[in-house]
Formats: structure tokens, C-alpha cells, sequence
């Protein structure tokens, strides 16, 4: 017996939010023309419609793989369709797409609200019963992960790291019953829940309610901290202004920086493009760019994209490794007088970053001490190996040389490189030339593994000693105190501000988590600039 339908049954929806700028079904659609229209009784055609592209069959791909094999032609009926929708709802203003099979290429997404669904979810789940979260990460290099539980949970569960990471998706259990069980969001909100067709405005001004709620605030705060930016007209805007900062060559916020960790022993130079004779020791906007006749001519985003930036073997010359030149643009700017956020270009890639947040991590960062136990000689050109030795050499009494001096420690091929410089028995000196976000996040990790290291294993801290003299080895027996000792990031720049002015903001979020976790372990932890000498 067949079982009887439910009247409550319930419908998985995927919901869009437009923009305000969005004022017709028109614009929301890529193209209307391709599209069959469904109008609504009781409704008129500008307030509700279902657009339908209609079935088209075809062979499934892997038919052809028997092509010339099969003793007869198969004659089932194997042929797969697909059919996909889009149903449009005007209320209170705005419009709302609920999207059915591929129901979401039909929409004109840059015109869509990026965050409604994740906004809308974050109010409406408990922030103990998380289910899974999709982030990206921003450390050395950006990363995209999916991480899920056995049974829900928290934020904590998930190891998020809240200064670094964008929340990108969220699936949890509901607190409102209206939105069903479970909610997931990004985007798209997804629900399952029961309504009728003519239910959906009433529905719809929940959802409006629960996209402008700040609630999620109190359990996310930093949700809204760092955001990447995927609507591409704004793209489009922001690489406008980029563009115009070149033309004007105002470099005062821009600067050029590779954008990945790389060897730096198999580095001979820069070059920017195969034929060009001259090998670069970095890279430099000034460098690359054209005439001032033929800048504005010349420079636009396609240009940047185009550029080369090759980076040259110490060996052979042969680029080893390479980006466009617009992958290594580091620009930061504000949209005068349309928000308050500043935006960030690196790696290739535009953030939002909230403004209270840029000052937040700005007024931490003053915090920081400079150090000032040694005055450091001015960088001359030369590589990082070769001027912590001259160091090194002016300072015997004061110093003893680490760099390089790699402690093989846990097996496999782990090697870690306890400082560069030990300074007066007590110091810590990590010493890093400025090569932009990416390396100086490295250069932050490699400092807080090396203390944590010696302050918690014996064992490493015995290796230590065995690449120290006599008179420099660590007198303890068991566990250093850490509050003796001082961990000193020291930045080779030849940019004229102060350092902490010279940190790109990527950078400066990195700083503060390690330097934060120093300070918990019970270090000193201070900063410090290498001058260049000018040539």
C-alpha cells in the first residue's frame, strides 16, 4: 500500500539575496532571452516568475570509451537529461533567487549579496552545535579546507586560527524552527524546510530580518575582519584604482613582493623578462614599468597580468621560478567615500579588511618593543649568510654565529635553525631580508618553533648546546627560563619608515600571533630594522 504524501513535506531550497542596485528580474538574470518564463497566479509577473531552460539530452561521457568494442549497439534508452530552474521573488525591495538544479548559472552573481548565506546562518545556528566549516587560510600561502566533526561542536573544535583565517561556509543546527533543522550558508543559504510556493515572501522577510541581524557578532566577532573580495565589479573598481596609483606613480601603499616562500640558496636574482641582461637582487615597481611618455598608454590591468617577473638560478641563470607581475603587487587603498574598509591586493587576490580591525592590529603592533640591547650595521647588498657573519666578525665578544648551523631533530628530514645571531648569551636573532607577506610569515614561524622547542624539550635543547662553545652553552639542565631570554625579529629594509611601518598587513597579523604566543610561553619579544646603505 502506497504510503500517503505528507502535507508538511519538506523542500531543500537554495536561496540568493540581490544587492540593492538590483532593481528587476532583468538584471538579476545573465540572459533572460535563453530562458522560458513561468508567471504565478495571484501574482503579477514583476513580483514573481520561475525561469526554465528546458531538457536537453545526451550520451553519458563514458559511452564513448566503448566506441568500435560492442558487438551490438546498446538500445536502452541511457540517454541523461537535466533540466534547471530559477523561481525570482520581489519583496521589501529586494529580490531573492531560489535556484533548482543548475539554477545558479543563470544568475548574475555580481550582483549578489557574497556573504547572505553565511550572514544568515551565523544568526541563526547555536554557536555549540557546529557542524562543519570551509575556510581559507592566509598564512605563507593561501589555503582552502573543509573540516567536519562527528557530532557538532563549537568554533573551537575546528582549529580555526581567528586572526588568519576567512570563514567561507558554515553548516549547523538551527535555533529558529522557522529555517528548519539544519542551515548551511555562504553565498547561498540552504534549508529544508515546509512552504508553499505563495509562502516564500512572508519567508523571504525572515530571511531580510536574519541578513541584518548582528547577532552572529557576539559568538563571531571576527567574522567581518577579513573577507575576500568575489564580486567582480568591485574587483574591477579596485584594480582601476591600482591602475591609476601606477599611472600617477604613487608608490607610497605599493610595493612589489613574490608571492610564495621559495630557496633562496638556488636565488642569483630577478629578471623581467629571458632576454634581459641585467640580473635584478630584488624586485622593484621602478624597474619594470615604462616611460612616463608611454605609461598611461601602456599600464593597464591586462599589462599587469602579462608581466613577467622571473626569477633567476645561481647556477645557470635559467628561471627557476615565475609569477605575473601583478601576482606580486602588495597595494592597499580605500574606496573614498564609498565604505570605510581598506582593501588589500596580495597574491593576486583583493581582501576586505575591516577598518576597526586595520586599527586594532595597528595599535597592537605599537606595543611591540624595538630592540635595543645592539646597534646592527647597515646592510650592503650583501646575502643575509654573508652579513651575519660580518656581524658576527665586529662582535666576537658579544655574539656567536648560528646561521646555518641546522639542528637535524625528530626524525625524517626535520631541520630547524635555532637563530642567526645569539647576542650577549641571551638574545635570539632571527635576521630576514624584507621579501613581502609570505616570507616574513615564515620567518615569524621559524622563530616561535625554535623557542618553543628549547623551552619544552630537553632533547632539543641538547643539540642546541652541542653547536655552542664552551662559554655560550645554556647552563641549564632541564628547561631554560624563558623569561631570560629575548626573541629579536630583525627585518633588512631599505624602505625609509620606521619598522612598524614597514610590515605589510598580512604581515603584522602574523607578527602579533607569534608574538602573542612568545609572550605567553614567558620570552621577550621585540623587533628590529636593518637599514640599507645607500649606493
Amino acid at each position: 500500500m502506497a504510503r500517503k504524501k505528507s502535507k508538511d513535506k519538506k523542500r531543500r531550497l537554495c536561496i540568493y539575496l540581490f544587492k540593492g542596485t538590483c532593481s528587476d528580474f532583468d538584471d538579476a538574470l545573465k540572459d533572460a532571452s535563453v530562458l522560458t518564463s513561468y508567471s504565478i497566479k495571484g501574482f503579477s509577473g514583476d513580483v514573481m516568475a520561475l525561469y526554465v531552460r528546458s531538457s536537453q539530452s545526451f550520451p553519458p561521457k563514458w559511452l564513448n570509451f566503448f566506441d568500435g568494442f560492442l558487438k551490438k549497439e546498446i538500445e536502452e534508452n541511457i540517454f541523461n537529461s537535466s533540466s534547471s530552474a530559477v523561481f525570482l521573488v520581489k519583496h521589501d525591495g529586494k529580490i531573492f533567487a531560489f535556484t533548482f538544479g543548475y539554477g545558479r548559472s543563470f544568475l548574475n552573481l555580481d550582483l549578489v549579496e557574497d556573504n547572505f548565506g553565511l550572514k544568515v546562518a551565523l544568526n541563526s545556528i547555536d554557536a555549540d552545535k557546529i557542524r562543519s566549516v570551509d575556510i581559507k587560510n592566509l598564512d605563507t600561502v593561501v589555503r582552502h579546507s573543509k573540516v567536519q566533526t562527528s557530532q557538532a561542536g563549537t568554533v573551537d573544535n575546528f582549529g580555526l586560527n581567528i586572526d588568519r583565517d576567512i570563514l567561507n561556509a558554515v553548516t549547523g543546527l538551527s535555533n529558529d524552527p522557522a529555517l528548519g533543522k539544519q542551515v548551511s550558508g555562504a553565498m547561498s543559504l540552504h534549508v529544508s524546510i515546509s512552504v508553499k510556493v505563495d509562502g516564500l515572501p512572508e519567508f523571504s522577510t525572515l530571511l531580510l530580518k536574519k541578513f541584518a541581524e548582528k547577532t552572529y557578532k557576539e559568538s563571531f566577532p571576527w567574522v567581518d575582519h577579513i573577507t575576500d573580495v568575489k564580486n567582480a565589479v568591485l574587483s574591477e573598481e579596485l584594480d582601476g584604482l591600482l591602475v591609476k596609483a601606477i599611472h600617477e606613480t604613487n608608490f607610497e601603499q605599493l610595493f612589489l613582493a613574490i608571492p610564495e616562500v621559495v630557496d633562496w640558496e638556488l636565488v642569483h636574482g630577478f629578471k623581467y623578462k629571458p632576454s634581459d641582461d641585467e640580473v635584478k637582487e630584488d624586485i622593484d615597481i621602478r624597474d619594470v614599468l615604462p616611460s612616463d611618455e608611454e605609461l598611461k598608454d601602456k599600464v593597464s590591468v591586462g599589462w599587469l597580468k602579462r608581466k613577467s617577473v622571473l626569477c633567476v638560478s645561481s647556477e645557470s641563470e635559467e628561471p627557476i621560478y615565475s609569477w605575473s607581475l601583478y601576482k606580486c603587487i602588495n597595494y592597499e587603498v580605500k574606496r573614498n567615500g564609498k565604505d570605510s574598509a581598506t582593501y588589500l591586493l596580495n597574491a593576486g587576490k583583493w581582501f576586505k579588511i575591516d577598518t576597526e580591525y586595520v586599527k586594532s592590529v595597528s595599535d597592537d603592533i605599537e606595543n611591540i618593543p624595538e630592540y635595543s640591547n645592539f646597534q646592527f650595521p647597515k646592510h650592503e647588498g650583501e646575502p643575509e649568510g654573508d652579513y651575519n657573519k660580518k656581524v658576527y666578525d665586529a662582535n666576537k665578544q658579544r655574539c656567536f654565529l648560528m646561521d646555518m648551523k641546522l639542528i637535524h631533530y625528530g626524525g625524517g628530514q626535520n631541520k630547524v635553525e635555532f637563530c642567526d645571531l645569539f647576542i650577549d648569551k641571551k638574545d635570539f636573532v632571527h635576521v630576514k631580508r624584507f621579501r613581502g607577506s609570505a616570507y616574513l610569515s615564515h620567518l615569524f614561524f621559524q622563530g616561535h618553533n625554535s623557542a618553543y622547542l628549547l623551552l619544552t624539550d630537553l632533547g632539543f635543547l641538547k643539540e642546541v648546546n652541542k653547536k655552542l662553545p664552551r662559554e655560550w652553552k645554556f647552563s641549564e639542565i632541564k628547561q631554560i627560563r624563558s623569561s631570560n631570554y629575548e626573541i629579536v625579529f630583525a627585518v633588512i629594509s631599505k624602505v625609509k619608515k620606521g619598522v612598524k611601518d614597514i610590515f605589510p598587513f598580512f604581515s603584522k597579523v602574523s607578527l602579533l600571533q607569534i608574538f602573542r604566543q612568545l609572550k605567553a610561553y614567558g620570552y621577550k619579544v621585540s623587533i628590529a630594522k636593518i637599514g640599507v646603505k645607500s649606493s
